[in-house]
């Protein structure tokens, strides 16, 4: 080793920090051309959450008949073909994961009035033996939807969508039994997978009564600072960007490039539809609206669509059911999360006609 001071050790010292020096430069400019090339951020599986969901729905239902003699009764109400076949496709599934839920469908005719349609809501309300009511969408086109739902009774509303769970929804003081499926799963992801969520500046893209405007009075409900965009706000991408948590409901694939978010935010993509794709045996596939490959070099955390809300809302139905059926039994709700639903007991009395 050549001794302390020793000119030709202090020149190998020097060129070896003069070249860390150039590589570090180097690094550094592909990281602000290309991303960081260390930034990771976690991206989750719907279809593991909703087995672990399941999992609990399942084990949840077994005791309350062990314990309480209690068999959950959810019933569809139908009336178009589309319909039908979605219920057909759901009740499949919740008989392969939660087969103590007992699930039936009344299908009507699709010339079916809207009075036709509430005469059986109606009678499911007062039908002592079901529990839960799910009106399935979409009706025909020349029934009215709000009176329908309107007619279903809150007590009974596997779907959130009555007119007192939505109003106590909207309240700062309300407290739902049940909320909108798709609304209560992207809280469920955002609970489960402990993101923050008070005093974050949320944006969620669209208004939909079942969607857009649910999540975005669930995220106020957990003190977030709340912005809604839809088709006539200007300047929605600089809007994202400012956004900690974004919720995107355009059903617009591609559109949210890594442009519009913020470093390290947080991303629930709900909306999807179809992009070609000759690879696929159908030529198409279907996709978000966030574009994934551009996100996850920006975001610290993303819920994809497909496979990340999308397979947990069937589940949330079925969890909204049950905690009708607690409610009717007078027992505690299942944990759901924060700012989500109510503790006190909803009568079940209550209807509404036109």
């Amino acid at each position: 080793m050549p001794p302390v001071g020793d000119p030709l050790a202090l020149s190998l010292s020097a060129g070896v920090a003069a070249s860390l020096a150039a590589l570090y430069v180097i690094w550094k400019r592909q990281r602000t051309a290309h991303g960081d090339i260390h930034h990771t951020c976690r991206v989750i599986r719907g279809d593991n959450v909703a087995r672990k969901v399941w999992r609990d729905l399942s084990h949840d239902l077994d005791v309350m008949e062990g314990e309480h003699g209690a068999n959950v009764n959810l019933v569809f109400v139908t009336a178009t073909d589309t319909a039908h076949r979605n219920v057909q496709n759901m009740m499949r599934i919740i008989a392969e994961h939660v087969p103590a839920l007992r699930v039936s469908e009344r299908q009507l005719p699709p010339d079916s009035t809207t009075r036709d349609i509430i005469s059986t809501v109606d009678a499911l309300n007062i039908e002592n033996a079901v529990h839960a009511i799910s009106v399935q969408l979409p009706l025909p086109e020349h029934v009215d939807v709000s009176y329908v739902l309107g007619a279903l009774s809150p007590a009974k509303d596997a779907e959130g969508l009555s007119d007192v769970n939505f109003k106590e929804l909207c309240l700062k003081v309300g407290r739902p039994l049940a909320v909108p499926t798709t609304a209560l799963g992207a809280m469920e992801v955002l609970w489960r997978f402990e993101r923050p969520i008070e005093g974050q500046r949320a944006v969620v893209i669209g208004r939909s009564n079942t969607v857009g405007t649910p999540i975005a009075q669930l995220l106020l409900n957990n003190n977030a600072t709340v912005t809604v965009c839809h088709s006539y706000t200007a300047d929605i991408e600089e809007i994202t960007r400012s956004a900690d948590i974004l919720v995107s409901t355009l059903n617009r694939p591609g559109t949210i490039k890594g442009s519009w978010l913020k470093k390290g935010a947080t991303i629930i993509d709900l909306g999807t539809g179809n992009v070609a794709d000759p690879t696929h045996p159908r030529g198409r596939r279907r996709m978000g609206d966030v574009c994934r490959e551009e996100a996850v070099r920006v975001a610290s955390f993303l819920s994809p669509c497909p496979n990340g809300v999308d397979r947990l809302i069937l589940p949330m139905l079925v969890k909204n059911a049950i905690n009708c059926a607690r409610n009717r039994l007078g027992l505690a709700l299942l944990e759901m999360p924060p700012g989500t639903v109510m503790t006190r007991r909803l009568p079940s009395e209550h209807s509404r006609a036109p």
